[in-house]
């Protein structure tokens, strides 16, 4: 009895100190991995040799039977996953590590005497993995982030890698429009129908709240007062660079309830990740801000004179070296200093807005408007033959004259507009200055004539 006694009383210090080697020597070396510190690594070194010493002197003279075969395979398996633990540097090095762990841990998992320390090794060692491929993830985003001010390109890397890593189907990221008076979706990948506004009810119902907003047991088809989506679940995350200075939402939605592991997985790593992800999408808006003020009218959302004329004289440039034809409109909006004196400058605005809106929904996105000035507009058909160009003057001639516009009061009018064509294989030039001064003669001819018209000739 007494040698049994003796026997499982040295099995259990056996067990106790062969766990706590296990720790020590693992730990330190995850903890260099992710933080970079080499001074841990000394200490395990020491801690190493005590321990193994402290193990054998057990194994010998405790048990007095012959675990060496036991404690090689051990101190084998553990030498080798430090080693591969320590060349982890990429997300592709962690799976080789996850895929070596599996293998160098079986002979420990199979032994029925190593089974619960081969678990608990392997408990630890997902840990650490799972922290060192967080980490990795983490920093490869900002990586790619970093090389962009393109609010569509950010919105396009970060859903990627997220549905890629967390492999989450649906995905949408609104951001503050440039005038900043409402959040406008920039990506939506996976959701079905979604609205490319927020509307001001789901805003409210997720500022209401201190970190991510969970929505739970949705109809297949939803309408939370922003958008409608296929979903189960949705996590909507606030992008918050500084304090109390929204500037987005990332919504994730899933056709599937989340495990309670995956969510806390995702949520935490958006936690982690949300002061520097939310700066960059600040930074890229503040630069799209810039370039817009830079570049283009903000009343009307057309080119400024400055930027239409350099853009116009490039395209004329390019299109005379590739023998393509391309025709300058000049337009006018008719009695429009009458139409100001009567409805007031505010009605006047609504009109601007709204032919520019006409004007670009009846030309082609390769083409290009430029407020010249006033109420006058400059539109380059770029790469249109000779025989289309009046036809698409006409186009939007006939268009603004259809159209009924409100003005603040209610009531609706109608306005027209006087254009000026010049194409340059007719004119046997790509001079935008001669260009010009021909499409705004005959758009004074058309004035002449009785505005309300095209001239072409």
């Amino acid at each position: 009895m007494a040698k049994r006694k003796v026997n499982i009383f040295g099995r259990y210090i056996f067990y106790t100190n062969l766990s706590i080697f296990s720790l020590i020597f693992l730990v330190p070396i995850g903890s260099y991995i992710i933080t970079g510190e080499k001074s841990y690594l000394s200490f395990t070194h020491f801690a190493l040799a005590g321990i193994v010493g402290l193990a054998q002197v057990l194994v010998n003279r405790v048990f007095r039977r012959n675990f060496q075969d036991y404690w090689e395979l051990i101190k084998n398996s553990l030498l080798q996953l430090s080693e591969t633990l320590k060349k982890v540097k990429t997300l592709k090095d962690v799976k080789i590590f996850k895929k070596e762990k599996e293998e160098l841990l079986k002979p420990l998992l199979e032994e029925e005497s190593f089974s619960t320390l081969g678990e608990s090794l392997k408990d630890l060692l997902d840990e650490v993995s799972n922290t060192i491929e967080i980490k990795l993830f983490k920093d490869e985003i900002i990586r790619r982030m970093t090389t962009t001010l393109d609010t569509k390109k950010l919105s396009t890397i970060f859903a990627s890698n997220i549905i890629r890593y967390f492999n989450i189907p649906g995905v949408a990221i609104y951001l503050k429009s440039l005038r900043g008076e409402t959040f406008e979706l920039k990506l939506n990948k996976g959701f079905g129908e979604i609205n490319p506004v927020l509307g001001e009810g789901f805003i409210e119902k997720i500022t209401s709240v201190d970190s991510i907003l969970t929505e739970e047991k949705l109809d297949y088809k939803i309408d939370l007062g922003l958008c409608q989506v296929n979903a189960e679940k949705l996590l909507v995350h606030k992008l918050i660079p500084r304090r109390n200075k929204l500037v987005g939402f990332i919504i994730f939605g899933t056709y599937r309830n989340f495990s309670p592991e995956e969510e806390k997985l995702l949520k935490n790593f958006l936690l982690e990740l949300e002061p520097t992800i939310s700066l960059i999408f600040e930074n890229a808006l503040e630069h799209e801000r810039s370039v817009t003020l830079a570049s283009f009218d903000p009343l009307t959302g057309a080119y400024n004179r400055r930027e239409g004329l350099k853009l116009v004289k490039q395209l004329l440039r390019k299109n005379s070296f590739e023998d393509k034809n391309a025709c300058v409109l000049v337009l006018d909006i008719d009695y429009f200093k009458k139409f100001n004196d009567t409805y007031g400058h505010e009605a006047g605005d609504i009109v601007l807005k709204e032919v520019v809106k006409i004007i670009r929904n009846s030309i082609r996105n390769d083409d290009i408007i430029v407020r010249w000035g006033g109420e006058e507009f400059l539109i380059l058909l770029n790469g249109i033959p000779v025989e289309k160009a009046g036809e698409v003057a006409e186009r939007i001639r006939g268009n603004i004259a259809q159209t009924l516009i409100e003005l603040p009061d209610g009531k609706k009018i109608k306005v027209t507009v006087s254009i000026g064509v010049a194409c340059a294989e007719e004119e046997g030039t790509y001079s935008f200055d001669e260009l010009f001064v021909v499409a705004d003669k005959r758009l004074y001819k058309a004035k002449r004539e009785g505005r309300n018209r095209v001239v072409t000739s």
